[in-house]
């Protein structure tokens, strides 16, 4: 929709043209005159009209509504915004000494970044450590390490951490000295943002009709945001082919959706899927990637600088690949150049999984974050 808009100035000089078109004399417009304050007083009153006109017709449509009312738009059918989710994963406890001792790590035991951001234990009875009677994960005697899942405090990609970014102790453990995570944190995200919620909003809407694709995608989408699927059409768990048969596979960002998230999907899908037809739900093959290149840098660009830019750029635009997504291997030499903000002069010897060759795309298959090793030098 295009507005012919205008302005107060342009608002009385139109008013006084056309009044002045009407006379057959001419009119005294000058300042503190009655004509040119009934037209300026016109003008205000327009002026406000237009800006209210504007206001309704932000607030009503989709396309131009911000915030609150992009809420309020949707939830007047139905519809609500995701909200933020927070990075969880596992991190290990070590003692300097495997003491005699056993040491038990309680839910709720809290551990930090240098940054600030903090984790809290979590619950897991499927974990061989976890003892129902001791409430908590046993480290056992003369054993030195203990691996256990934490969780974010605040939702959202803030509590996305590399690897060894958890290394403080914020509740004292007897029996533990140390603590560090072993693999990077990926799997959180941030409310879901007004245009993504604009993006969403067609294909809920399309999701209405049951027993489709669409409405099977917009139900595992909305269990959480930022959640990437893949559905197999004809094929079951195993990878064979199977008539009136799908599966669902489902990765939250760190390769290893837990089983509770599963069961939720499969019970979304589950009042959407047409009578009869069979369907399942699995976790994705997790493929790791490693990347390697040799980078020349001009001599006022600082080594380390370059080296840590384009590992994140990298490092981002892998987690960003959604399930079944293959990786092409030009692109590495792409996000080096251009992506990762620094003055690069040269990219060589680059690989991916040690091949000069594009990952292809598999529908059952995650790409997580492997070794990215930037060999940076001046020249």
């Amino acid at each position: 929709m295009s507005l012919s808009l205008r302005s107060f100035s342009t608002t009385v000089s139109t008013a006084v043209t056309t009044a002045q078109a009407s006379c057959s004399q001419l009119l005294d417009v000058s300042v503190g005159s009655p004509v040119r304050a009934l037209m300026e007083s016109v003008g205000g009153v327009g002026l406000w009209l237009q800006y209210l006109v504007l206001q309704f017709l932000l607030k009503t449509r989709l396309a131009t509504s911000v915030g609150s009312d992009c809420d309020s738009f949707v939830n007047d059918f139905g519809m609500t915004r995701l909200a933020g989710t927070p990075s969880t994963g596992l991190v290990t406890f070590a003692s300097f000494t495997a003491s005699d001792q056993s040491a038990v790590v309680p839910p709720g035991v809290i551990v930090r970044t240098v940054g600030g951001i903090s984790f809290a234990v979590t619950k897991d009875q499927s974990l061989s450590a976890w003892s129902e009677s001791a409430g908590g994960y046993v480290r056992a005697a003369g054993v030195s390490s203990l691996s256990v899942p934490v969780a974010c405090q605040v939702a959202g990609a803030s509590g996305n951490v590399s690897i060894g970014a958890i290394c403080l102790m914020g509740t004292a453990v007897s029996g533990l000295d140390t603590v560090t995570n072993p693999a990077a944190f990926l799997n959180g995200s941030d409310q879901e943002t007004d245009a993504q919620l604009r993006t969403r909003f067609p294909l809920w809407l399309a999701a209405k009709a049951s027993a489709s694709r669409a409405a099977v995608g917009n139900a595992i989408a909305n269990v959480q945001s930022d959640l990437s699927y893949s559905l197999r059409d004809g094929i079951d768990a195993a990878g064979v082919a199977r008539s009136g048969y799908f599966t669902a596979v489902i990765n939250d960002g760190s390769g290893v959706p837990s089983d509770q998230l599963l069961s939720e999907v499969y019970g979304v899908i589950e009042t959407v899927r047409a009578l009869g037809v069979g369907f399942g739900v699995q976790a994705p093959q997790v493929l790791s990637i490693s990347v390697s290149m040799d980078v020349v840098v001009p001599s006022s660009v600082p080594v380390q600088q370059a080296e840590s830019a384009i590992q994140s750029v990298i490092a981002q635009d892998i987690a960003s690949m959604a399930v079944g997504d293959g990786y092409p291997y030009s692109r590495l030499s792409y996000l080096a150049y251009v992506g990762a903000g620094v003055s690069v002069s040269s990219v060589l010897n680059v690989r991916l999984n040690g091949e000069q060759a594009d990952i292809p795309a598999n529908g059952n298959q995650a790409l997580v974050v492997g070794s990215i090793q930037i060999n940076v030098t001046q020249g």
